[in-house]
């Protein structure tokens, strides 16, 4: 009975908040505590506005591929900035649901590593071991899995270990987990990966999920130091996933690890069903991942540029062309990359988008090309007013944040044209547009 109760809990969740592995931390963070996680300026750090996270924590109106591959798609529109030299492009990226998928055939290997400090106490850290215990059940025979706490110091309640059918000592030592001390998140991080490695092998899907509520206050306490020990592993192919619990949490340190360590960032609130629908999140993408190392590369015709694009960690190769890192591939993804373009002159108006990720060792391209027309396009899709109000309110509030860290007296001009742009060319009564817009009008 208690098993059907939090799956129902989750299947309620889904319809509640956005779509599943994609990080979302930022935006998350900001749904749950709206301005309230304050840095020592009086605002929340820009850092910790995370535009692509805004832009694609909902679920897009692209095209779902019903094979087992990774899809693309490339829209335009032409009248957003009412400027006939420029346009926004829109680059998306979906991915089928697991449904269409078959289970990886790869090992798992997996270590939970769990904040288990003062702060965690409460009902906060039993929806946590209800979730891991969750986690667990839905993991394959032959899974290689260790669990780790960490308070002031590190401790190793489960050493690595094959799954077998009857997990129930595993479910007990949960169980025994209980709340004490400071929050030495480099500690537990590494006792983790020291897991982690002993059963680690080239090809092995190996993943550290670190959950923490807090920040980190015992042992190594220097960012870069904690990352430099990370990458160590993360260079080794093993990845790590952050989840942040609550409002006063190392945001840029775990945002950051996950980064490198190409998992998922995720921040979650106390309630229940939030803690249950990132652990399946997390379960999905270690059994259903379809490709890693993934970086897409966008390529306009000759003589138009690239100006800005929203979010995300562009590299530019030319005026022209831009390559942008993303995250693994995991099942029922819907994600989009918007940029401002300028128009050229080119006797070739042909806009090309190319998707590689790593599948079973080997490099993998996906590929896709449509013609730009000047004249706005009947097959283009109605969803770019849409996300690009968000991402242009999303980016307006960072600019805000980060005036005040370096002491500047922010201006609202930039919020107030983003505003009112989701005014004209969106409705500010959709759902996603509303969450962030009203977050606007409170400043």
């Amino acid at each position: 009975m208690k098993t059907n109760f939090f799956l129902a809990a989750l299947l309620i969740s889904i319809f509640g908040f956005g779509q599943l592995g994609v990080s979302s931390g930022s935006y998350s963070m900001f749904q749950s505590n709206g301005l309230g996680s304050y840095n020592e300026h009086g605002m929340l750090n820009e850092r910790m506005i995370i535009v692509e996270d805004f832009v694609n924590y909902h679920k897009h109106q692209i095209k779902i591929p019903t094979d087992t591959k990774p899809a693309l798609s490339i829209d335009y529109n032409n009248s957003l900035l009412d400027d006939s030299d420029r346009f926004i492009l829109q680059i998306g990226i979906a991915t089928p649901f697991k449904e269409n998928l078959p289970k990886s055939q790869k090992d798992v290997n997996v270590s939970l590593v769990i904040d288990n400090s003062g702060s965690m106490s409460g009902g906060k850290l039993e929806y946590v071991k209800q979730a891991m215990k969750t986690f667990i059940g839905e993991l394959p025979d032959g899974a290689n899995v260790s669990i780790v706490v960490f308070s002031s110091d590190a401790e190793l309640r489960q050493k690595n270990v094959k799954l077998t059918t009857n997990r129930s000592k595993i479910y007990q030592i949960i169980d025994g987990i209980y709340t004490a001390g400071s929050t030495n998140i480099n500690a537990g991080m590494m006792l983790g990966y020291e897991e982690i490695i002993k059963a680690h092998k080239a090809g092995m899907n190996s993943r550290l999920i670190l959950l923490t509520d807090g920040m980190t206050n015992a042992g190594e306490t220097n960012h870069e130091k904690i990352l430099e020990n990370s990458k160590r592993y993360n260079d080794e192919g093993i990845e790590i996933s952050t989840i942040g619990v609550g409002q006063y949490i190392d945001f840029d340190l775990l945002r950051s690890l996950s980064d490198y360590g190409r998992g998922s960032n995720h921040f979650i609130g106390e309630a229940e069903k939030d803690i249950q629908k990132v652990f399946i999140s997390e379960v999905e993408n270690l059994l259903y991942n379809l490709g890693k190392d993934a970086e897409i590369t966008i390529e306009l015709p000759e003589g138009f540029s690239i100006g800005k694009v929203y979010g995300f960690k562009p590299e530019f190769l030319a005026d022209n062309i831009v390559s942008v890192p993303l995250e693994n591939l995991n099942s029922g993804q819907t994600q989009v990359i918007l940029m401002e373009v300028e128009k050229g002159t080119s006797q070739n108006l042909v806009i090309t988008s190319r998707l590689n990720f790593t599948k079973d060792g080997k490099r993998i391209e996906s590929k896709e090309n449509v013609r730009y027309s000047g004249a706005q396009s009947k097959n283009t899709n109605n969803e770019i007013a849409k996300n690009y109000s968000i991402a242009l309110m999303a980016d307006a509030l960072k600019q805000y944040a980060a005036d005040y860290v370096n002491g500047k007296s922010p201006a609202k001009t930039k919020i107030e044209n983003a505003m009112k742009f989701a005014e004209r060319k969106s409705d500010t009564k959709d759902e996603d547009v509303k969450r962030i817009y009203d977050l606007l009008k409170t400043l």
